[in-house]
């Protein structure tokens, strides 16, 4: 693995034309119940919805990052935290040019400890297809623990899919 070095920028419309193309990649969506953008103006419609970072009842932050790597010169995805009450449901893409470097950990990681020291986080939680084993090593890197299987959580591609759930808790400081 390679050394990661990524940015977070808080997503903006104008990512839009940066994150496209990656997005455009099937295989991101093997393991999930999500399709490529159709259009940069759809992914920027989509984006203007999530700058305003709360739910529309403002119960809930919203929070969107694209990753930028310094040593690769490009956006290499994003993640993204749905923050209520102190918990925070994570998740995050990372572009198949990219898998195997450490972008991912690295992003989260980083996601993690904004979410700890501004928005006082202190539970993480996250659902993945239990079949995603590159993902389900990237929570389990980051001390993640799988607390459930959820039988059929999900319909991708007109099959069925379990759900695994991970759960981090971190001490207060």
């Amino acid at each position: 693995m390679t050394h990661s070095d990524p940015r977070l920028e808080p997503l903006v419309p104008a990512h839009a034309g940066e994150l496209l193309a990656g997005l455009q990649d099937p295989e991101l969506y093997e393991f999930i119940a999500d399709t490529p953008p159709v259009s940069v103006e759809a992914l920027r419609a989509r984006y203007e919805r999530l700058a305003a970072r709360r739910s529309p009842d403002g119960r809930q932050q919203w929070l969107n990052w694209a990753i930028w790597s310094g040593a690769d010169r490009a956006y290499v995805g994003y993640v993204q935290a749905t923050v209520e009450a102190g918990n925070a449901q994570v998740a995050y893409v990372v572009f198949r040019p990219f898998w195997g470097r450490g972008h991912g950990r690295a992003a989260v990681a980083e996601m993690m400890r904004l979410l700890r020291a501004e928005f006082g986080v202190r539970r993480f939680s996250a659902r993945v297809d239990v079949r995603n084993q590159r993902s389900r090593a990237l929570l389990e890197a980051l001390g993640f623990q799988c607390v459930a299987i959820h039988p059929e959580a999900e319909v991708i591609r007109g099959q069925p899919s379990d759900d695994a759930e991970y759960r981090l808790e971190v001490e207060r400081t």
